[in-house]
């Protein structure tokens, strides 16, 4: 007998898209804002030339598509799996190069912030955070108030995700660690 799918309250399932919608919103709009930079940023991955302006232009695609599969309804789950096939994406690519003990710019979208364990334990989080956005809702309707506290919490996420982003710049920054790109990473 196979188990039934999980579903929770409608909520916390909200917020977590909401929170992931953000961030997948403004990843895209920074890597667009700047395509050169962003197409340097993959050459250091390793991607390979010919590959670069295609690259560079359809992973902000996606990311945008991601931000509002999040928030569509019936497409959240879709969204939250591309969210979470994203995620480990990049915390493999960080992952690997991490290891090969590579000090590059992660190519997250904003300022400059080095790959280190950090990163890849963040993109690993994000990506279980994203499978617990795909889940089936409960039977509970969302009323107003919910949505009033989707908004809040999703702006407290967007303040701690740029707080730990900016910590670990600092922490980067007093170990010396420079961006590829000149920019001093504190």
């Amino acid at each position: 007998m196979p188990f039934p799918p999980l579903s929770f309250d409608p909520l916390p399932v909200w917020i977590a898209a909401a929170a992931l919608a953000v961030l997948f919103a403004h990843a895209a709009l920074a890597k667009w804002a700047d395509l050169a930079l962003f197409e340097q940023q993959l050459s250091v991955y390793g991607v390979p030339a010919g590959g670069l302006p295609a690259l560079a232009r359809l992973l902000p695609l996606l990311e945008l598509s991601t931000a509002l599969l999040l928030m569509a309804g019936p497409w959240r789950p879709l969204g939250a799996g591309l969210a979470a096939g994203l995620l480990l994406l990049y915390a493999g690519a960080m992952g690997y190069h991490r290891w090969r003990g590579q000090v590059l710019d992660c190519g997250c979208g904003g300022e400059p912030l080095p790959v280190s364990w950090a990163l890849v334990l963040r993109n690993l989080g994000l990506a279980t955070l994203a499978l617990f956005a795909a889940s089936g809702l409960g039977a509970r309707p969302m009323a107003g108030v919910d949505m009033a506290v989707v908004v809040a919490a999703t702006a407290l996420a967007a303040l701690l995700y740029a707080a730990m982003n900016q910590l670990l710049r600092h922490r980067a920054g007093r170990r010396g660690v420079r961006s590829l790109f000149g920019s001093s990473s504190s």
